[in-house]
This record gives structure tokens, sequence and C-alpha cells, in this order.
């Protein structure tokens, strides 16, 4: 006895089920043909949507071979039509659902009369921007390009530069009413087992229905640890995606976002730029420099604070006198000008990034610099942390992946609070805290903090500084659970 599903040996029937699942759509095509040559007539129906096919190759390629067609065997009808068509990637469909899943994917059904069967052919061609510099990861030297909406394209970009039989691919469909494809790549020699099945049942348990971006993949993978910090590294570059594959991590292509996500991902990398590897190691200082700038970002404010709340002593005393005196003629305490300053420095932000291009740095410099002298100016503010809240964020732009700047926003409220309340002891505090935080996290099993906690000597040559290729390359790196599983052990 037949399943519901299952697809049945009359033509109307097939036609109107796929009419009904659509609603009618317009843009579902529906051709019927009988093939004039054929001894047996036959009617054989081309079915397909009509915005996200390639009308070309079906006209070219599939309708013209079968109007020619002139042997026909009824024994073997669907084995005759896959080698009549000019299409080299053919599947034969059993299912109603089968075949709605094909057509929405761009594919071109062929149903023949009294077949219970039915042919989908690889007809799809979706629209697409042109490749274009990478936005969020630019760099002087280095390839210049970027991955795009279209997986087919980026999966493409990675094979260029990976050229390695090794290179494995797993496709899947995720999310009930999207439908949305995804790809796991990963090198079969180098990628840790136990942490691909660990990815692996987290993506096919993802319970959303709708994916639109691979950040609501990174948001259900990434487990139930509470953090500001991300545990999966976000990247649109083919080489960055290349080189974490070479290293035995695992990247995940989600087709609609030019976001490929990266796992498992470590602390240290989001302190690494694309760039370190064009230039000449070890005198390349430019890591320890956004390293520096990143610790500084969030100790400048608490410090100044701590500073000029509960430890005058430690100040300069030509230093002091100037603050003391900016102080006397200021309103508000200097605890709330730093708050309001960050709060003013994070909404022109905000907005610059929503505005039209044309109008993003004249807004920037409204908003920023001529607002916030003139509110020192006219004795709102005290002048000293303007300039200590601009340098703070100027010293966050120096991190190279943006959403790990944007991670310590809220540590940074936190230290603040911290410091207004016990001065550098609060500091000391937070810091306490901070590192503890940073040691329990782990990203699928591995270390957040490695190879620095635990240490691992071996890994040590890209991490402060790039050591030369020929000993970061030709050494094998494997990311495993084992060291994240000995460190809860001692």
């Amino acid at each position: 006895m037949k399943s519901i599903e299952d697809l049945s040996d009359s033509l109307k029937t097939n036609i109107a089920s796929i009419q009904k699942a659509f609603h009618s759509n317009k843009e579902l095509i529906v051709r019927t043909i009988s093939p004039p040559f054929l001894e047996v007539k036959k009617e054989i129906c081309l079915v397909y949507l009509d915005t996200i096919v390639d009308k070309s190759v079906i006209q070219e390629h599939i309708l013209r071979p079968l109007l020619q067609m002139k042997d026909f065997s009824a024994a073997h009808p669907i084995h005759d039509i896959s080698n009549t068509i000019e299409i080299s990637n053919i599947q034969v469909i059993l299912t109603m659902n089968e075949l709605i899943s094909h057509l929405t994917n761009g594919n071109t059904i062929i149903l023949i009369e009294e077949i219970d069967q039915c042919i989908s052919a690889a007809t799809e061609e979706w629209k697409d921007r042109a490749f274009t510099f990478p936005q969020s990861q630019r760099v002087l030297k280095g390839p210049q390009i970027g991955f795009t909406e279209l997986a087919k394209n980026n999966l493409s970009l990675i094979k260029r530069g990976l050229k390695n039989e090794k290179l494995v691919i797993e496709e899947q469909t995720i999310g009930a009413e999207t439908n949305t494809s995804i790809s796991l790549l990963y090198l079969a020699n180098k990628v840790d087992h136990e942490i691909l099945e660990t990815v692996r049942n987290k993506v096919q348990s993802i319970e959303l229905s709708s994916i639109l971006d691979s950040s609501y993949i990174e948001e259900s993978i990434s487990g139930e640890q509470i953090t500001s910090f991300p545990l999966v590294f976000t990247t649109e570059r083919p080489d960055v995606t290349s080189g974490h594959l070479l290293e035995g991590k695992i990247a995940i292509i989600c087709d609609g976002s030019p976001n490929v996500l990266i796992v498992p991902a470590l602390f240290i990398q989001f302190l690494q730029s694309p760039e370190d590897y064009y230039e000449k190691p070890l005198f390349e200082l430019t890591r320890l420099i956004r390293i520096f700038s990143f610790i500084v970002s969030i100790y400048l404010i608490p410090f100044y604070i701590a500073l000029t709340l509960f430890h005058q002593e430690l100040i300069p005393s030509e230093l002091l006198i100037n603050l003391a005196a900016q102080r006397q003629i200021v309103p508000l305490p200097v605890v709330l000008e730093v708050i309001l300053f960050m709060l003013l420095f994070q909404v022109v932000l905000e907005s610059s990034i929503r505005l039209p291009t044309g109008i993003t740095l004249a807004f920037s410099i409204i908003g920023t610099l001529i607002l916030g002298q003139s509110a020192a100016d006219a004795g709102l503010v005290q002048l000293a942390s303007l300039v200590v809240v601009s340098a703070t964020y100027v010293l966050n732009f120096a991190v190279p992946i943006h959403p790990f700047a944007n991670s310590v926003k809220m540590i940074r409220f936190f230290f603040v609070f911290l410091a207004s309340v016990f001065g550098i002891y609060g500091i000391m505090l937070g810091t306490f805290v901070l590192v503890n935080h940073l040691c329990s996290l782990n990203s699928f099993g591995v270390p957040y903090l490695s190879p620095i906690a635990p240490l691992k000597t071996a890994d040590l040559k890209d991490t402060l500084i790039r050591f030369p290729l020929k000993k970061i390359i030709n050494t094998t790196k494997k990311y495993s659970k084992d060291d994240h599983i000995k460190n809860h052990k001692k």
C-alpha cells in the first residue's frame, strides 16, 4: 500500500498536488509536451519555479532533447529520459516531499504519464552580487576578495585556495520553513573527530524553524555558556577559512550568508589579523600593539576613575592640580561623566553604521568632536574625561575582529562600577573574576585560552608574535578535547 507522500502514476494528480503545495503561485511553471517522434505516445510534464532557474538551460538541454526523442522504452522510461536530457546532475524522485524540496532549490522536475516516479534536473540560477573586498577584515597586503551570499561561490573560493583531496564537504538542510542549506568543511587527516561529531550533533539539533543567516547557527551551537566573548569565529575571507582548515578546524557555510563560521574558536585568534601572515615575522609588532590596545581599552577608564576618586597620591602633582581645577567648574561627578560619554560614543557608532555612506563622516565629526568639545568648553563635563573615553574607543578599534571588540562593552561598564566603589582594589577583583571566567570557557571542548592556559609550548609560535612560516606551517597543530579533560582532572 502506497503512502500519501508517494507520487501517483496519474500525471494530473501529481500536477494538482504540486499546485496545491505552492498555492497556485504564478512563478510555478507547468509545461506539458508530447514528443512528436515517439512511437509510444506519452505526455511529459516539466515543472519549475520561474524566478530561480536558468531558462536557457531548460530550453537547450532538457526541452529540445525531449522533443527530438525517437526511442522510448515503456519498461524503462526513467532510464531513457535520463540518458536523453543533457544535464549532468539528475536524481530520481519517489515522494512528493522530495519533489517539492527539489523545486524550491531551483531544480526542474520531469513527470511522465502513468509513471509514479520523476526526474529532478539541476537547473538552478540564483541571483548573486559580484565578488567584492572583505568589509570587516580588510588588509593592505594579501588576497582582496570576500565571500558572497551564495554558498556555491564560497565553496569554490575555498577549493581554489585549498586544492586538497582530503577536504571533506558535508551538506545538510536545516530550518523547516526556510530549508537552508549548510555545509561542514574539514580536512579528514587533521580534524579531531570527537569535536567533529560534537559539531554535527549541535547542528542537527538546531530547533529553529527558519535560518536566514549564519548568526542564527552561531547562536544555536555556542552552547549554554553565559559569556559576552564569541565562542565561534566569523570570517568573510577565503584565505582565513583555508588557514583554519589547515589547522584542523571546522568551517560552517550557510547559504545566504557571506560570513563563514569557524570552530573551535580561541581567545588569541580574535587578536590576529590575516595581514600578520603577509608581513615579515618577529620584527612585526602590530600583533603586540593590538593586544596592548585591547587590554588598555578595558582598564584605561576604570584606572582614571580609581585614581581621581581614591588614589590621588598616585597622580603627579602638576596633573592633579590641573584635574582639580577642571573639577571645580563642572557640575557632574566623574563617574557619571564617563558613563554619559561612553553611552554617547556608543550611540554615535550605532547611528553611523546605519546612515548613508555620504554623511557618515560628517555625522561622526559632529557627534563626537564638536558635541564633545562643546560640552567641555561649556563647563558641562571635564576635558580629561573626554580624552580618556575617546582614547579608549580609539584603542578598541585596533582589535581586528568586530564581534570580539564589541564583547568588552559590558565588561568595561563592570570595571567602571568596581573602580567607582572600591578603587584599584575593585579593578584587581574584576581582573580576577575576568581571568577566572576566561579560564572556565571552552569552545567545543577546547580551552578558550589555549595554548596559553593550559600551556602548550609547541603552539606558542603563533600567539603573541608570529614565528617564520616554515616553523608554523610544517608543525602539526591539532585541536582536541584531551587538554581540556586533563585540565579539569587536575
